[in-house]
């Protein structure tokens, strides 16, 4: 489980320092990512893999699901809700309660750590809306099954990653 936790922020953390960075010098770094995710966000597409496949894509933008964040800490879902594999067990139609913290991703840092907490589960989400807050996505992993063996790894399980993009609904 760690290991595919690391490889999620690995790909995270260059594809950050890609797009934040001219050069290698921490002081031309720029904030990419907002701090505020309250508001209506539509749903507009999700990728997935199980372990390590190829990504398939779904396009939900003609769907009407809709995801609004409020200052509250409250999280409602409406819409039609696909049962997708693992994908959406923690994004119900409903009502939720969330936690985000805003992301820090200077150049050369470590990744970040999760920012994202629904419903006080230990989901390793990281959310990061566009620093226009127009779009956001939502990235995540899942572990289905297995066993721990004696060193404490889990093994014969399935990991299933995922990536949400949303779109701002104005």
């Amino acid at each position: 489980m760690k290991k595919y936790h690391f490889i999620v922020l690995a790909i995270f953390l260059i594809s950050a320092v890609f797009f934040s960075c001219n050069n290698e010098k921490p002081d031309n770094c720029k904030k990419i990512f907002s701090d505020n995710i309250v508001g209506r966000w539509k749903l507009n597409e999700v990728s997935w893999h199980v372990n390590n496949s190829k990504f398939d894509i779904t396009d939900y933008s003609k769907e009407n699901i809709i995801f609004d964040f409020q200052e509250n800490n409250k999280l409602v879902v409406t819409g039609p809700i696909p049962n997708v594999l693992a994908l959406f067990d923690d994004f119900q139609e409903g009502e939720h309660f969330y936690i985000f913290s805003s992301l820090n991703v200077p150049c050369g840092s470590d990744p970040p750590g999760e920012n994202l907490v629904i419903d006080n589960k230990d989901t390793g989400m990281y959310c990061s809306p566009s620093l226009d807050e127009e779009t956001m996505r939502i990235v995540g992993h899942k572990v289905i099954g297995g066993v721990i063996d004696e060193d404490g790894l889990i093994t014969g399980d399935d990991t299933y990653g995922w990536e949400k993009k949303f779109i701002k609904v104005k």
